[in-house]
């Protein structure tokens, strides 16, 4: 073969249809690949919950910090900054750092009708590593009878939202005053608790 026939072959071998398709698909596949890699690196504001915040509990400004983030795939599961939280109401309890989820808020302020109950507690009746915004139980334990006598302690609520604490006090013999979330058919069974005996907290999460 004759090298003026090999530079025809080369020649039409670049130009052929199928080469020029299978070049144009290459470009796309680099194309999409690259803007695929921009998108997911994308930073976008998101809103994270500055403190723990209990389920019923309206959302304000106070309750939330703006942080950027690049959440990839999982971005569209969370309240950027374009959306507006505040007014809204909890629907799950959310810890302090977590990224508010789109499913853990709703703007139907009577989906929960929850009330936040300031309790006085023994500092001898609370766990002494126990933290704002976690779940506890609250057991009552009545006076006994006689000092040969043992009350049985029965639990009144499990479940429940600790929303604060003070332990500023409680070397002054006054006790540690908590605030907890509960429902509201739930309070005037808690009130009642406290008229005797004792309520002793218990972490629901060993």
């Amino acid at each position: 073969m004759s090298l003026n026939s090999k530079k025809n072959t080369s020649s039409i071998s670049l130009t052929s249809p199928r080469v020029i398709v299978a070049f144009a698909l290459f470009c796309a596949a680099l194309l999409s690949s690259f803007a695929f890699a921009a998108l997911s690196n994308k930073t976008l504001g998101y809103w994270v919950a500055a403190h723990p915040i209990s389920i019923g509990s309206l959302i304000t400004s106070e309750d939330l910090i703006l942080v950027n983030a690049t959440l990839a795939e999982n971005g569209g599961l969370y309240l950027t900054q374009d959306l507006n939280p505040i007014g809204s109401t909890s629907i799950s309890a959310i810890g302090t750092g977590e990224f508010i989820a789109l499913n853990s808020i709703t703007e139907e302020s009577t989906a929960f009708d929850s009330e936040q109950v300031p309790i006085n507690i023994a500092a001898s009746d609370i766990p002494a590593d126990i933290e704002m915004g976690e779940l506890i139980s609250l057991y009552w334990v009545p006076e006994p009878l006689d000092r040969t006598s043992l009350s049985t302690p029965e639990l009144l609520l499990s479940g429940v939202f600790l929303r604060s604490i003070d332990r500023k006090n409680s070397n002054f013999g006054n006790g540690l005053a908590i605030t907890i979330s509960v429902d509201n058919s739930q309070v005037k069974k808690l009130l009642s608790g406290t008229s005797s005996g004792r309520l002793v907290i218990v972490g629901s999460h060993g």
